[in-house]
């Protein structure tokens, strides 16, 4: 994967150094910038599809989205469906920012703490699929989980086996589509590039923190409870406050 090409706004050319290089530097310029694949702070290729399907797949986390935010910066760059959804997610980013700060205790999980360790990974994927989750109807009498269920299962498989290389299910063993498997794969697609260690400790701290109301009866702190405590390696800060809009 080719790096990417910083410029460096101190490193401004003298008029010689313009004079002699001409046209010439500038088509060099225009040609490396036409074929630069690099990405934002991660190093993943400036594909515009594959950075909105980061921000669909970050839902309501805020820190996953400002990060998707900031690999998707470069679609500013050019006008079309790509760039509104890119402003779309910051608005979203500012409502949740504006929401968390006005939200009461009560709307909020209460089990989200101040730190996380990815050692909590193995023991939480083994209990996520086991909990009451609610049931969202679909035509033809299928039914979905709620969105927080498909992060947690995109986030268990791309740390525990990597980017998603299967075809997209299409049909149910019962007939009709599949809105089970498409919601699976499509949840864990979105997420290719990410590297499994975040994945891990996003897997942890998603099963703290998303919101009661996608359960029927929250069972979550029978599980909790019989976590280690953390020790100071593999620990992650949740963020303190609002998270700002890149």
């Amino acid at each position: 994967m080719a790096a990417s090409i910083v410029p460096t706004p101190a490193a401004a050319p003298n008029a010689s150094a313009g004079a002699s290089t001409g046209a010439g530097s500038a088509s060099a310029s225009a040609a490396a910038a036409s074929t630069s694949g690099g990405g934002g702070s991660s190093g993943r290729p400036r594909d515009p599809d594959s950075a909105v399907a980061l921000l669909h797949a970050a839902g309501d986390d805020v820190e996953a989205l400002a990060e998707a935010i900031a690999e998707a910066a470069f679609l500013d760059a050019t006008p079309g469906d790509h760039r509104q959804k890119l402003r779309a997610a910051r608005t979203r980013l500012r409502n949740l920012n504006a929401a968390a700060a006005r939200a009461d205790k009560a709307d909020r999980s209460p089990h989200a703490k101040p730190e996380y360790s990815a050692a909590d990974f193995e023991t939480l994927t083994g209990q996520y699929e086991k909990l009451n989750w609610r049931m969202v109807s679909k035509p033809g009498g299928a039914t979905v989980k709620p969105d927080d269920f498909y992060r947690l299962y995109a986030l268990h498989m791309q740390a525990s086996r990597g980017d998603n290389t299967g075809e997209r299910p299409m049909w149910a063993e019962r007939g009709g589509l599949d809105f089970e498997g498409r919601a699976r794969w499509d949840a864990w697609t979105a997420l290719r590039g990410t590297d499994p260690a975040k994945a891990r400790l996003r897997f942890v701290k998603l099963f703290h923190e998303f919101v009661p109301a996608a359960l029927y009866r929250d069972t979550r702190a029978a599980v909790l409870s019989a976590l280690a405590p953390a020790g100071p390696s593999g620990l992650a800060e949740a963020p303190a406050g609002p998270v700002a809009v890149v």
